[in-house]
């Protein structure tokens, strides 16, 4: 094996550390209660960002981070529609494009909804 290289075993060991942090992470966020109604969707990606410095230390994001609400939703990625106050019964999306230790963690999650979605890199 080339110094430097993984093993298959270890690779997925990675994938599955990193797939739970950031699982952990949006529990958290469930928690503490962060997609809430007369938020920003900016200010609730902003504490999103925050909480995983603490949790994780993760301080880099190799994509754009999205909180999306309402018919921001409908919105696809590449756009960029203005802020707007998340609204009560809004189905809200979150989705963060985070470095979990060495791994890429590619996590959306739905909060008034039922779609969730997990890609992690390695």
């Amino acid at each position: 094996m080339v110094k430097g290289m993984r093993t298959e075993d270890e690779r997925a060991r990675r994938l599955l550390d990193a797939q739970a942090s950031a699982v952990a992470l949006f529990d958290e966020v469930v928690a503490r209660g962060i997609v809430a109604a007369g938020q920003s969707e900016q200010a609730v990606s902003d504490q999103i960002r925050d909480l995983a410095n603490e949790m994780f230390g993760t301080t880099k994001h190799w994509r754009k981070r999205i909180v999306r609400s309402g018919p921001h939703t409908l919105f696809p990625y590449r756009e960029n529609p203005p802020d707007r106050v998340i609204e009560a019964d809004d189905v809200t999306g979150a989705e963060l494009h985070a470095e979990v230790g060495v791994h890429l963690t590619d996590k959306a999650r739905q909060f008034g909804g039922f779609y969730e979605q997990l890609l992690d890199l390695g």
